[in-house]
């Protein structure tokens, strides 16, 4: 054994005046030249040492036991320790990261031989600067093996979501490694959620920094990320474990959903949290749940008015609100809130949030009749606004026409009473044909009126928020008088 290596039965500690030799010197083992820079990075001495011979003759060791190293332990080490010197003297950093470019032209041997926590932390972030087709499912099985340098794990995700094609790819990956995860301890199912929950705290947190898109069938690998490995080797037995593990997972959703706006509609985007109920009973959720799914709720009436304001529906997301709520009676209060806060939403939309499915209300040829007279109403409505305009008219006209023809032209007079009495009854009867169909105008010509884009139409290429009416709005009303669906929109500017 080297005379200069000390012998100790825990890590290796060396004095400061030692430290230089030893880290110099081509014959020193690999844990101890660790040892040696751990003593210089201590003492402070390699920022203005960083152009001494011994320090510059220490850096070439590492970078050559970083390539070509027989011990698969000690090339990893040597690629660790580079990093570390590189981050202790950061002017060298770009030219270590380049001379360790040929240590990954073929696959590295496991992360997990490096026991010490920081070796890997340092291995991670040489993996961060590097491009190579075996690298994302390297740091996959990176993942899935590290059991508690957290550090190392964020770094690891960071490395996979820079190298991954896309979000759902990553999380693919990832899966693919926790599936072949055998932990060796007596409850592998519980080893296996820690490790998961570790995992999408650190992925939460690499969403926020990341770009990377969303990518095919997210909500899918999602869901397989959660469940594929305990599906293999048990669930978790801890209730803790358990509670922990849906946390996160309910987070993770959320995160997904605010950053990634693309899949928030995405109904397959929630699929998990319904494993998270199973997993937490089933019956009700737990109590230290109730941030993360009061959040989800959030998110999926948000993305049921998205859709809603389109006129669109989906039964799978409004069903998430039954697996969100301890009780139906609360998924169902919480669409009608809905339809009482977003009185925008079409009618349809509103009348399937408030009773929760589809309602058929005739059938099929009771159905078609009613679409054929539904055509009619626009030209209803229309004729309902110039009838009334010609009321006004009528009712303006009347005393003083008349009195100004029994004057000037009595022979005229009878027929012009007659004409404007047509005029008031045939106002009635339109009024009358509106008032069947449960039609009304929406807005008086030259009212000022807040905009709205269900009820209006901008005249022009400025939109304000409070703009004049020029055309009323054809509406159909409830039967509590309320405004509901818009037949035809009018015209604001």
């Amino acid at each position: 054994m080297n005379d200069r290596t000390p012998v100790a039965d825990g890590p290796i500690k060396i004095a400061t005046d030692e430290a230089m030799p030893l880290f110099a010197a081509a014959d020193t083992p690999p844990e101890t030249r660790r040892a040696a820079l751990t003593a210089l990075i201590t003492a402070k001495l390699l920022p203005k040492l960083a152009d001494d011979v011994a320090v510059s003759a220490g850096r070439s060791h590492l970078l050559n036991q970083a390539v070509a190293a027989q011990e698969p332990m000690h090339q990893l080490l040597g690629i660790a320790e580079s990093i570390r010197l590189g981050q202790v003297v950061k002017r060298w950093a770009p030219d270590i990261a380049a001379q360790l470019r040929p240590a990954f032209t073929a696959k590295l041997p496991p992360m997990k031989l490096l026991s010490e926590a920081d070796d890997r932390l340092n291995l991670a972030r040489a993996c961060s600067l590097m491009s190579a087709d075996w690298l994302p499912a390297y740091l996959a099985d990176s993942i899935a093996d590290e059991e508690t340098g957290e550090k190392a794990r964020g770094e690891l995700v960071g490395a996979m979501l820079s190298s991954a094609r896309s979000l759902a790819d990553a999380l693919q990956r990832m899966a693919a490694a926790f599936e072949r995860l055998r932990p060796e301890t007596e409850s592998p199912g519980d080893t296996a959620a820690r490790r998961l929950t570790r995992t999408l705290s650190a992925l939460r947190e690499g969403l926020m920094e990341s770009e990377l898109e969303a990518g095919a069938e997210l909500g899918q690998a999602l869901r397989v990320l959660v469940t594929a490995p305990l599906a293999a080797i048990g669930r978790p037995q801890e209730e803790k474990v358990q509670i922990d593990l849906s946390k996160e997972a309910l987070l993770t959703v959320h995160d997904m959903v605010r950053t990634r706006i693309s899949v928030v509609v995405d109904p397959e985007m929630y699929r998990v949290v319904e494993y998270c109920r199973k997993l937490c009973g089933g019956s009700t959720w737990p109590k230290e749940l109730k941030k993360p799914l009061e959040r989800l709720t959030t998110d999926v009436t948000e993305a049921l008015v998205l859709l809603g304001r389109q006129g669109q529906r989906d039964q799978a997301l409004l069903g998430q609100l039954d697996v969100l709520c301890d009780h139906p009676e609360r998924a169902r209060a919480l669409a009608r809130e809905i339809v009482a806060k977003h009185p925008e939403l079409p009618e349809d939309v509103r009348n399937w949030l408030e009773v929760g499915r589809t309602r058929v209300v005739r059938q099929a040829s009771q159905a078609a009749m009613e679409a054929a007279a539904g055509n009619a109403d626009e030209s209803i409505g229309l004729a309902l606004q110039a009838a009334r305009q010609a009321r006004v008219l009528r009712d303006g006209l009347h005393e003083p026409l008349t009195a100004s023809l029994d004057i000037y032209e009595p022979a005229l007079g009878s027929a012009t009473r007659e004409l404007l009495d047509r005029v008031q009854v045939l106002a009635v009867q339109v009024e009358q044909a509106a008032s069947l169909r449960g039609l009304d105008l929406y807005g008086t010509p030259g009212e000022e009126v807040e905009m709205s884009t269900k009820f209006f139409t901008v005249a022009g290429d400025v939109s304000r928020q409070r703009m004049t009416v020029r055309q009323p709005a054809v509406v159909r009303k409830r039967a509590d008088g309320t405004v509901g669906e818009v037949v035809t929109k009018g015209l604001v500017d």
